[in-house]
């Protein structure tokens, strides 16, 4: 099949668009395996043979400005800044978690000149919360506390599906109790008690969460490996996907989610592309909802 890239939805006019989507191929943050600056376009290359449609078979019909790729990490935050610039809801394609960094910095400051309050909802094997790690402040393990030092409040970051921890970031929890942390062991432990747990689990997060202006980073190896093998750091002991994705879907639901990124998808450690699939069907179940908000 000739590339087509999402088979229909796509628009060549922004001001029609209900998507900016951006690819970030950056992947020099990375401390353990690498390729994530692969998935952008292997994304994209898979979105030729996906048709438009959820995967309870409904149409899908949000438009989405494909925005092309910011190929400096010494750009993204300006260039997040002008995306953010356009109400438009945001949509990045990453990279390692590193790229979140300076997203979020823009983020904060568009957000904030507006008037709102901003929040961050970090989907995540690990905290990502260290000052330094390998020596730079701008690793992948850093992306939190680059952005609490950016303005964030400790009591506006929530974490999901938490499981691999520093010990620098265990001593950071000890003396910010007002993040707030869903370890997958405790996640899991409510999946096996039955649906209506994580229901209410994820009520807690809406409520923390509601009135917020949300900026959502999802870390594929929140999955488990066995779900999402083609990632750098795999964590064992992870989230189902179907859980994930009920935990995602509700929080694009009844939020006021404006920006979301996927990131450390990478391709070159992956197994017939499960783990760019298991992306790319994530933000299929997403289009609807952003079109209807």
């Amino acid at each position: 099949m000739k590339n087509d890239f999402f088979r229909g939805l796509t628009t060549i006019k922004k001001e029609e668009a209900d998507v900016i989507l951006t690819g970030i191929p950056y992947d020099l943050g990375c401390s353990c395996g690498k390729g994530a600056s692969l998935a952008p376009q292997i994304i994209r290359d898979l979105s030729s043979f996906l048709p438009p449609l959820t995967m309870d078979g409904k149409r899908i019909e949000t438009k989405i400005f494909d925005n092309g790729d910011i190929l400096s990490f010494d750009e993204i935050e300006e260039k997040g800044n002008e995306i953010f610039q356009l109400n438009k809801f945001s949509l990045f394609i990453g990279g390692d978690h590193s790229v979140t960094i300076p997203l979020q910095k823009s983020y904060l400051d568009v957000i904030k000149n507006k008037g709102l309050t901003p929040a961050v909802i970090h989907i995540d094997a690990h905290p990502d919360i260290c000052d330094f790690y390998d020596g730079s402040k701008y690793s992948h393990a850093c992306t939190n506390k680059r952005t609490l030092d950016n303005g964030l409040t400790d009591e506006n970051l929530t974490m999901i599906g938490i499981r691999g921890y520093e010990e620098q970031e265990v001593d950071y929890f000890n003396n910010h109790p007002d993040i707030k942390v869903y370890q997958s062991s405790y996640i899991n432990r409510l999946d096996k008690k039955g649906e209506k747990y994580i229901d209410q689990m994820i009520d807690e997060i809406i409520e923390r969460n509601r009135g917020k202006a949300v900026y959502l980073s999802y870390d594929i190896d929140a999955n488990d490996p066995s779900f999402a093998p083609g990632t750098g750091t795999p964590e064992a002991f992870g989230l189902n996907s179907v859980t994930l994705l009920k935990i995602l879907k509700r929080l694009f639901i009844e939020l006021d989610i404006k920006a979301f990124d996927i990131v450390e998808v990478s391709p070159a450690l992956d197994s017939n592309n499960i783990t760019s699939w298991l992306a790319l069907k994530t933000i299929y179940e997403i289009l609807p909802i952003i079109n209807k908000r």
